[in-house]
Formats: C-alpha cells, structure tokens, sequence
C-alpha cells in the first residue's frame, strides 16, 4: 500500500538514501573466475594493490584547484556543469537556495552512474566513512566524505551550489585519474620502463595488456619482470570466459590512439599519450560491460512467471544448472542485498532490477569506484526530471510522462491501469495534492510502472550493498 505522510527534508534524504542502496550495486558474472585467477598472481615484486592510491593532500590539493579554476579548465567545467544542471535543478533546495548534504551525494552518484557506469565508492548512505585506516574498507570509501566535508567546512551551513557540485565532481575526476596513472606507473615498471621513455606501438600494447588485466582483476596483478607479466597475461586469457571479447573491445579502443600499422612502425608514444589510453579504458568500459548486463536481464526475463520483475528462487537456482550465469547466491544474502521478495513466504522471489544491480555482479576495478549494471530508473527519471523542472509535480503530468515513456521492456505509448493511476493519486493526496520525484513512495510507484528497470525502494538499513566477501566476514557462511 502507499500509506505516507507530507513530503519534507528528511523524507528526501530518505530516498537518496534508498536510492544510492538500490544502485550502489551490478555486472560482470566473470568475476569469480577473476578472483580465482587473481589468487594465483599475488605476492609479487611489483604490484598494483597500493598504486595510485589518494591522500588527504592530494583531495586538498584537486579541491583547491578545481574551485580555482581557470580559462585552461573551462571546457571541462562547462561540460560537467551542462550535465549536473537538470538534475541539480530538480531537486528540493534548502532555505538557502542550495542543495543539502544527501542531495549533494545523491547527484554526483548519478553523474558518474550515467556517463561511466562508476559507483563511486563511498557514496552510498550509511557509509560516510572517515580516513580512518584501522577500518576495514576505509581505504576505498572515505575519498568522497572527506572532500565533500572539506568543502562544507568551507562554506559553512549554507549548502552547495551549481558551481560547487562542479569543483566536487572534477575533483573527484581528477583523483580518479590519479590512481590510474599510478598504475600505469606500475605497469611501466614490470616492464622496465622509465616515465621518460618513448614506446613503439607493441611496447605500448604490452604495457597496456598488463594494465588491462590488472583492471579487470581489481588490482590483484602482480609480476617481476616483462616476461613474468607477458606469462601472466597469457594464463590469465587462457582461462578468462569472454577473453576475446574482451581484448577485442580493448583493441577498438586503442585504435584511436595507436592509429593503423599504416602509419609507420616508427611511431613512438610518450607517457601523456599512454594515459590517456588508460583513462579511456576507465571511462569506456561500462560500455562493454553493459552487454553482459543486458544478457544477465535478458536471462532473467526469460525465467519470470506471472508477475513482470519476479523469478521464483527455486527456478533461479534451477538455471545455474544449464546456463553461464551464476546464480548460487543464498537466500539470505539475497535478502541482505535486497533482491529477495518475501511477501508470499511460501515462494519467495528474485527482484530482477534489484538483483541486477546488486553488488557481486560489479567488477571491483578501482580503489574508488566499481564498474556495475547501470540503474536504468536513473534514465527514466533524468527524463521526468528535464520534463518537470521542479522537485513536485501534478499526478496527471507525472502520469502523462510516463504513459509516453518507453523504457527497454516496456513499449509506449500506453495507457496506464487504474490501480497505478490510483496510486499515484494517493501519493499526490499525502503531499498536498503533489507529487515528491524524490520521494520513496513515487521510487516504490516506478517500480510498479517500470518493474525491470526500476529497483524496489526497500526501507533504510533494512538491506546492505555488500560485496559476497563483505557479507561473508560479517556473518561467517559462505555466499
């Protein structure tokens, strides 16, 4: 049922909350045989583990620039500015005209969720992580919290506004390019390379390979010497499911910056023009892993019963037997994840879009952020979000936006049934007779509307974004 009452602050940073629950999740199904792989290689002279990691200094050193910027940075700036405005926009303000701390979180998630597939680690709620390195995961999570905390520490009470949210996404850019140049840094070194040297094409190509692997065993590579990485690289192909898929879509991202063995085999490249190779593979790769996680939901759809978004557990484990897909997750930390549907306890269910996007579908391939299956609902209420304007809206114009907005498992235009109209008309009654785009009663109304690609709202720390070796420390079973 949609009981609530009036909409307000707290009610906000509860859906940005669950929201960043919900999305803080999904895919690359690979990944167990990436962790297997990445066991046997550890323990090396030269490793990635601890390459380009951040420091306080360097979150400082990014926010004091990017907050100064100049006319060297503008096109950048403009480009994040053109991006986080609509959103920026759409959400409720605070007396000062400015977005509040959860909102803040909230939209710099979504930056990166949309143009990268990067979950910023540490953005997820209840994770406000300080640098304290005595905490197991404190490495990876405090980057954010601390940046955003020196920012308020500056201005004071008064929130953040558009050009802030700017400096704090470039920043965080900024130190996220960081860690990749460490590592490539590192990759430089196996295969004994100065900084300051220039690389023919298949040097450059063998340097990027032990990059590659390394980022796709989230920073478990390590080697001695150029012929222990080329070794390495080689058993890990042999045995990686989808190599050549992969190293194909590496290939065709290269290519704009090798250009063609037509060019000459005398072209040499610096360390800059590297890179920015490297960078691409960061920003890039979402691409690629959204095929695996189309094929996931495809699979998905295909087990689904009667109701759109729900696959029986028992057929879900049933599929792991003649199908790719892993799907051995207990039920308990199905629940944990918020991906399991226990309003009938006789036949639990898999919530599709929650399942998703749920963390051990992820490729852990940074210290600061993962790779994951893009949250789809982001899409659809960047849409309603251009299209009102504002944080509330009419129930008929919502209604109308919707009925006209196709997703990629529901065809439009269409005619809304009654029982969702009647819904949405109670949200609306709750609120003054309008409707909160961010509040958890319309999260849980899109869900209903768009049930593979909207996630189920569940409630605040009813469910945790626990990667399979998080959930098993805490609870001692195997997942």
């Amino acid at each position: 049922t949609f009981a609530g009452s009036r909409f307000s602050t707290s009610d906000f940073d509860t859906y940005i909350r669950l929201q960043l629950v919900s999305t803080m999740m999904a895919c690359s199904r690979m990944l167990p045989l990436v962790a297997f792989v990445g066991l046997a290689i550890l323990a090396e002279s030269a490793n990635f583990l601890k390459s380009g990691l951040v420091s306080e200094n360097d979150v400082k050193t990014s926010l004091d620039a990017e907050l100064a910027a100049g006319s060297a940075d503008s096109a950048r700036l403009a480009a994040l500015e053109d991006a986080l405005r609509k959103t920026y926009a759409a959400l409720p303000k605070n007396a000062a005209g400015n977005l509040g701390h959860q909102a803040v979180r909230y939209v710099l998630h979504r930056l990166f969720v949309q143009r990268n597939g990067w979950f910023i680690r540490g953005l997820e709620p209840n994770n406000e992580t300080w640098h304290d390195v005595s905490q197991p995961h404190a490495l990876n999570e405090w980057v954010p919290s601390y940046l955003q905390g020196l920012l308020e520490q500056r201005m004071g009470e008064r929130g953040t506004n558009l050009q802030e949210l700017v400096a704090l996404a470039a920043s965080l850019e900024d130190l996220i390019d960081k860690e990749a140049i460490g590592r490539l840094e590192t990759a430089y070194e196996i295969h004994q390379f100065k900084r300051a040297s220039t690389l023919s094409r298949d040097e450059v190509l063998e340097v990027v390979s032990t990059y590659y692997v390394n980022f796709l065993l989230a920073g478990n590579f390590a080697a001695d010497s150029r012929s222990d990485a080329i070794q390495k690289t080689n058993r890990f192909a042999n045995r990686y499911t989808g190599w050549d898929e992969a190293e194909q879509w590496l290939q065709e991202t290269l290519a704009p910056h090798l250009g063609s063995d037509s060019d000459g085999t005398d072209k040499t490249f610096d360390f800059a023009s590297v890179s920015r190779m490297v960078e691409d593979i960061g920003e890039k790769y979402y691409n690629f892993n959204d095929v695996e996680c189309r094929d996931l939901k495809n699979t998905l759809r295909d087990m689904e019963g009667f109701k759109a978004g729900r696959v029986r557990l028992s057929q879900f484990y049933k599929k792991a037997l003649y199908s790719h897909w892993r799907f051995t997750e207990k039920a308990d930390y199905l629940r944990t994840l918020g991906a399991l549907d226990e309003s009938d306890p006789q036949s639990p269910q898999v919530i599709v879009s929650n399942y998703i996007m749920a963390r051990p579908n992820c490729l852990e391939s940074s210290n600061l952020y993962a790779i994951c299956c893009r949250n789809e609902c982001e899409d659809l209420m960047g849409h309603l979000e251009s299209q009102v304007g504002n944080s509330m809206a009419d129930p008929k114009q919502i209604a109308e936006l919707v009925a006209a907005l196709p997703s990629d498992t529901v065809t439009a235009p269409r005619e809304l049934p009654s029982s969702l109209l009647g819904r949405l008309d109670q949200v609306a009654a709750n609120n003054g007779g309008q409707v909160p785009l961010h509040g958890r009663l319309f999260a849980q109304w899109m869900h209903h509307a768009y049930p593979r690609e909207c996630p189920y709202p569940h409630e605040v720390g009813s469910t945790s974004p626990q990667t399979p070796d998080e959930w098993m420390a805490q609870t001692g079973e195997s997942d």
